[in-house]
């Protein structure tokens, strides 16, 4: 099956949930458009756009620019929200993913187990371990 060119307007160039997903966020900055009692001319001009492109947006044309989606939720206050739910720590998947990758050990970087050294034992530069205050690795 032959895709879509680069572009297109075509409902077929994308997977239907993403569709779906483009008319409700469409119809979805249309009420809130409405609810605040503005018309798609009032939009258009504090978008700086035209009103054919605010018809598109609102209809879910998957030409629309991303940039326009977000010109239009700030506009109407809802700019933070979306800010807001694509944040890392909302990633419930990215998450989950992250923590499976976790190391199940964690080993030294020489890879080599160091002795601990006897309170006996001569410490750095031959003198005798006498001054507890100093942790030698820290």
């Amino acid at each position: 099956m032959a895709s879509a060119p680069k572009g297109s307007d075509s409902p077929a160039a994308m997977p239907p949930p993403v569709a779906r997903a483009l008319r409700k966020l469409g119809h979805d900055l249309s009420v809130a458009r409405r609810t605040r009692r503005m018309t798609q001319q009032d939009l258009a001009q504090r978008m700086d756009t035209s009103v054919s492109t605010v018809r598109r947006m609102e209809d879910g044309n998957p030409g629309t620019a991303l940039h326009t989606f977000l010109r239009a939720l700030h506009v109407l206050g809802r700019l933070e929200d979306m800010v807001r739910i694509m944040a890392l720590d909302q990633d419930a998947l990215g998450l989950e993913l992250t923590q499976e990758q976790l190391p199940q050990r964690v080993r030294s970087a020489g890879g080599k187990k160091t002795k601990a050294r006897s309170s006996g034992a001569p410490a750095k530069g031959g003198q005798a371990g006498g001054d507890d205050d100093e942790l030698e690795g820290f």
